[in-house]
């Protein structure tokens, strides 16, 4: 159908017309018109509708240690629940074990990292949920690592970075910071404390720095 503006007008000033029949003819042209016009505005909100990220289909609260979650920066909290959900339809329980955690001065060697991504709300650890701790998974790490190396190709596809290339006691640890070095040395963690304050106490601010383009 083709909106024709003249014969709509022609329409509503007829006296046949009742005005509680307006909004049904309004409704039927505008239908019409996102139908044949591609260039329409109602044709467009649809199409940004498809193009929208995909959105995880559980609450944090139902999420396995989906607390651990409430602080970091919104866009990390969606993955790692995106991260969660995709594990689990593929039979991989997993926990989450950490999140947010407050800024502390590390004492480091020179050249060494000197704070967490988790300090700066960009961070979470996860465990398969079959394991009490840390120290349980990493003595039955041989006979998980299928499942852990499927959780870390998952994590991958979400742009997460996965820490078991630093070493196997990394392995629950996965960060998102877009725009930023992985390890937080004197020089990256400067700038980023001179937005948050200088025990990184306005966290949160970081997250404006984050390059969004580059995720």
């Amino acid at each position: 159908m083709t909106l024709d503006w003249m014969k709509l007008r022609k329409l509503i000033q007829s006296d046949r017309v009742k005005t509680s029949l307006l909004p049904l003819i309004l409704a039927t042209y505008v239908t019409g018109c996102c139908a044949s016009q591609p260039d329409a505005p109602c044709r467009n909100t649809q199409s940004q509708t498809k193009r929208s990220k995909p959105r995880p289909s559980k609450p944090i609260l139902e999420v396995r240690g989906g607390h651990h979650l409430e602080k970091l920066h919104p866009e990390l909290a969606r993955r790692a629940r995106l991260l969660y959900e995709r594990a689990q339809a593929e039979g991989i329980i997993l926990r989450f074990i950490s999140g947010y955690r407050r800024y502390r001065v590390r004492q480091t060697k020179p050249g060494r990292s000197k704070a967490s991504w988790h300090n700066f709300g960009a961070a979470f650890d996860v465990l398969l949920h079959k394991r009490k701790g840390m120290k349980d998974s990493l003595s039955h790490l041989s006979e998980d690592q299928a499942s852990w190396d499927r959780v870390g190709q998952i994590a991958k596809e979400l742009n997460l970075i996965w820490g078991k290339p630093w070493g196997e006691a990394e392995i629950f640890h996965f960060e998102w910071h877009p725009g930023h070095p992985e390890a937080l040395r004197a020089p990256a963690l400067k700038r980023l404390l001179k937005v948050t304050g200088p025990q990184a106490e306005q966290y949160e601010k970081a997250w404006d720095l984050f390059d969004d383009s580059k995720s």
